[in-house]
């Protein structure tokens, strides 16, 4: 083995990236789907590293090994397998040696593979979702916590002289105890991409990204002239909340129609593959045969599919063109099995078969992710409200306070000496020090706006451009609490 040194030593430096449960179960689908039409071992291999997930990285050193350094395919996928990093990885190259050296059909047992491997990534989606509810409440604790450190640094500074320093220290620990709540969040939510880029996906995910290009740089130009003007901060954030609106509207919009679209994609695999091999045409011939009533929200999409295939475009661009307009990156990504693995051979019933399982278990779980983000965006949202309502009403009365004592104060000089007597803390505040009680309270409410709605889309995983929606809201709920809760807290001060 002298002589072969060289080349274990070469592998042994690959680095394989980690390989998530996700990951495995499309690259099980996609082998499976494309070994269904009886097309050589090899060539399965050879497809396998063409693959758009991780795992080709690992087809294409064994496709090296055999290549180059001709190993057999049971051999290279044991060495590849023990430089794998990934536990579920290497468990599976492992597997796959032993059932080439035993002689086992391909296409069985990728089959098979794949349906284990569903079951293992609906597990840990499930635990993951289970520590992002167990976290979304943390946050929402974070969150209290960090508004009962601005209160108290408030009202101590009704009591004792005021503290800049420490202030903004205690309130900048604050401001990085809810970043490291919406980490964790993003940590422990599952990591998934829902959407394609919204360049090339559907016409509201494209119409969201055009809004979002003109309204928000004309919102924060006009935020910026109005400031200068002398606007209340109270109507500039409400400004701002109209302006992004708008786009969070679309965007929750496109986002839905793609979670539709997804459930019904399941469908239309099965009854597309059925048709085909049942009446013995091809798919272009099948979509005109089914009834597109079945898939009300891919209707549009399947007609335009179809009017490209009788003009005789080329299906690999029309059946591409397909999956990136309904803005779904899993319909994207399985409608590139679906196509390959026909085009190939391989018998559209079983191939449609395949491709709905994937589908269809992602779908459903994608829909529980939605269940648990929903009730944390309502949660957050309502406590986003609590906190503004607490810290502008607490600002409210420690500045009404303040110009109540400086009305009552005398002005002469028994009354300083008084005063320096008496040393009374809030009469004591100076001009500045107010501004900057409210300059550090009202940054707080604005910046809190931000992080809320960064979490709730981070636990929603939908649509990014989304997040305007729970930003629009926050920074709404901030503008209305700076402009109402002063003039609540007068009248009940002055009754």
């Amino acid at each position: 083995m002298t002589s072969s040194k060289s080349s274990p030593k070469r592998a042994s430096k690959t680095s394989f990236k980690a390989v998530s449960p996700f990951d495995l179960f499309y690259q099980l689908t996609y082998m499976s789907a494309m070994a269904s039409s009886g097309i050589a071992r090899g060539k399965v291999f050879e497809i396998a590293a063409q693959s758009s997930s991780p795992v080709a990285e690992y087809f294409v050193a064994i496709n090296t090994l055999v290549d180059e350094m001709r190993y057999d395919y049971p051999e290279a996928c044991r060495y590849i397998g023990m430089q794998a990093k990934s536990d579920n990885m290497k468990s599976f190259l492992l597997r796959m040696s032993d059932a080439l050296r035993s002689g086992e059909p391909l296409a069985e047992f990728l089959a098979r593979e794949a349906e284990v491997q569903g079951g293992d990534y609906e597990n840990e989606y499930e635990r993951n979702l289970e520590a992002l509810k167990q976290w979304s409440s943390a946050f929402t604790s974070l969150t209290i916590s960090v508004s009962l450190i601005v209160i108290i640094q408030v009202i101590s500074s009704m009591i004792s002289s005021l503290n800049p320093p420490m202030m903004l220290s205690l309130m900048g620990s604050g401001v990085m105890m809810s970043l490291f709540g919406t980490y964790i969040i993003r940590r422990s939510a599952p990591h998934e991409v829902i959407t394609v880029q919204p360049a090339q996906g559907s016409a509201e995910q494209k119409q969201a990204m055009r809004l979002f290009r003109l309204l928000v740089p004309l919102g924060l130009m006009g935020v910026m002239i109005l400031n200068l003007v002398g606007v209340p901060l109270g109507f500039l954030l409400i400004l701002m909340s109209v302006m992004l609106l708008p786009i969070g509207i679309i965007s929750l919009k496109s986002d839905r129609l793609t979670s539709k679209k997804d459930e019904e994609f399941s469908t239309f695999m099965r009854s597309v593959g059925g048709t085909a091999s049942s009446s013995g045409t091809t798919l272009k011939q099948a979509l005109t045969r089914i009834d597109l009533s079945s898939f009300p929200t891919l209707e549009s999409d399947i007609e335009r599919l179809s009017k490209r295939l009788q003009a005789l475009v080329e299906p690999e661009i029309c059946w591409r063109q397909f999956g990136q307009e309904t803005g779904s990156k899993l319909i994207s990504e399985v409608v590139g099995i679906f196509y390959g693995a026909i085009k190939i051979g391989g018998d559209p019933e079983r191939v449609g078969y395949l491709c709905s399982l994937f589908t269809s278990k992602t779908a459903r779980l994608r829909a529980k992710r939605r269940l648990t983000s929903g009730t944390f965006s309502g949660l957050a949202t309502i406590m986003q409200a609590v906190i503004a309502c607490l810290l502008i009403f607490v600002l409210s009365i420690v500045l009404s306070f303040a110009a109540m004592v400086q009305q009552l104060m005398p002005v002469d000089e028994a009354a300083v000496e008084g005063q320096a007597q008496i040393n009374m803390g809030m009469a004591s505040f100076t001009p500045g020090e107010l501004q900057f009680l409210t300059n550090v309270t009202t940054g707080m409410v604005i910046l809190m706006a931000f992080v809320t709605a960064l979490a709730i889309i981070l636990s929603d995983g939908g649509y990014k451009l989304k997040m305007a929606l729970f930003l629009s809201m926050t920074l709404f709920i901030s503008g209305v609490s700076i402009l109402v809760i002063p003039g609540i807290v007068a009248g009940v001060l002055t009754k």
